[in-house]
């Protein structure tokens, strides 16, 4: 059995036998014997260590109108150590601009890139979107990708696709953010302050990418991709109440997953922290897995996450990065390991990690988590 039917088969919730686990590097880490720049090295890396790889796949990124006119320029502000880098968006409905403070780590040279991601919400200056007024303006930038941009962007992928397909590993694309996506071009602060002094325009803000995401499904589905992801990490309890989750989130989770099955594709969730008082809520959406967590920096236990989607979704979680894979020796890995085998052992499980596997901690804990795993695959099996 390949590792993409492996993986796809627990995500349908059918047993293979076995506890199956996939983890994933971030951009910074290094392992040696493997160039880890280079896809087919990453694939191989995972395979050799046991675990399961997944092909990240790119879907065409909000198209903006074209009556819309852009400027961008830089200035020296009073009081401010660092330039400041603006980008103006002159619509039909009005102008809008963005500034990010130019520090030493900014990685996207002379521009702002559209929608942005957690680079640019930490170097907010000047948020995008200041009051309700406008969110018209706004929408501008987020029209529907056209045939040209689909084309192209699967073009940039075909490689990566090619290599899913020779070694048989699942492939992946992220097709909604939710409020991370405002999060990107007005802050995490302005964002929450804003969501108490506009109601309305929050709940367009909410759903702002929701025609380019249900387009974007139909886009992974054409391109051949095995699952798609919607990332939920900004919209949990670290910044806004249950009833904002019920009002501004939860609606449009449903409206997205019942978006998905037409399509026939399963899709997952990811959450990091926060999430506790919203498990109940998010098992009864109807995703296909979650993902993610964090049981050791949440206030949230493995056994609680269990309990929450126990036979309703596979959840894939389990080892913290950070305060195991992180630790000073691999005894936490190894008991982490241990405990989530055991738990999860009577529901759909993949064992996973719940951030990427930074250059900065103990390699030789990961090895430990693999050597963990094996051992307990191989006494169960």
């Amino acid at each position: 059995m390949q590792s993409k039917d492996k993986l796809l088969k627990v995500i349908n919730k059918e047993d293979i036998g076995y506890i199956p686990c996939s983890i994933y590097f971030n951009t910074n880490l290094r392992i040696p014997n493997y160039d880890l720049t280079k896809l087919e090295d990453e694939i191989k890396a995972h395979l050799d260590l046991g675990f399961e790889p997944v092909v990240n796949v790119e879907v065409p990124q909000p198209r903006i109108h074209k009556d819309v006119k852009i400027k961008i320029w830089e200035e020296n502000i009073k009081g401010e150590t660092y330039k400041i880098l603006f980008k103006e968006y002159q619509t039909p409905e009005g102008t809008i601009k963005q500034g990010e403070k130019l520090t030493p780590d900014w990685m996207f040279g002379k521009d702002i890139p559209h929608p942005g991601n957690d680079h640019t919400t930490s170097n907010i200056y000047e948020p995008l979107i200041k009051d309700d007024k406008d969110i018209k303006a706004l929408k501008y930038l987020w029209q529907k990708p056209d045939d040209q941009q689909i084309k192209e962007t699967f073009e940039r992928n075909k490689d990566a696709i090619a290599l899913a397909k020779k070694y048989g590993v699942l492939t992946r694309t992220t097709i909604g953010q939710g409020l991370a996506i405002p999060m990107f071009f007005i802050g995490a602060q302005n964002l929450v302050y804003f969501s108490m002094d506009y109601d309305q325009a929050f709940s367009e803000l909410a759903t702002i990418e929701k025609e380019v995401v249900f387009a974007n499904i139909k886009t992974a589905k054409d391109y051949g991709v095995d699952l798609l992801k919607r990332f939920g990490g900004y919209e949990q309890t670290n910044f806004f109440t249950p009833n904002q989750f019920d009002k501004y989130v939860l609606p449009y989770l449903k409206e997205t997953v019942k978006e998905t099955k037409k399509y026939d594709i399963p899709m997952y969730y990811r959450m990091v922290t926060g999430m506790k008082p919203l498990l109940e809520r998010i098992a009864d959406i109807g995703f296909d897995m979650v993902e993610g967590f964090e049981p050791e920096l949440s206030n949230c236990s493995n056994q609680e996450i269990h309990d929450a989607f126990y036979q309703k979704s596979c959840v894939w979680t389990g080892v913290s990065t950070p305060m195991h894979l992180g630790y000073k020796d691999d005894t936490k890995t190894r008991e982490a390991v241990r405990e989530c085998m055991e738990i999860f052992k009577d529901t759909p499980f993949i064992l996973g990690v719940t951030n990427s596997i930074r250059n900065h901690w103990p390699f030789s804990n990961t090895l430990a988590m693999a050597d963990e795993y094996k051992l307990h695959v191989k006494k169960h099996s």
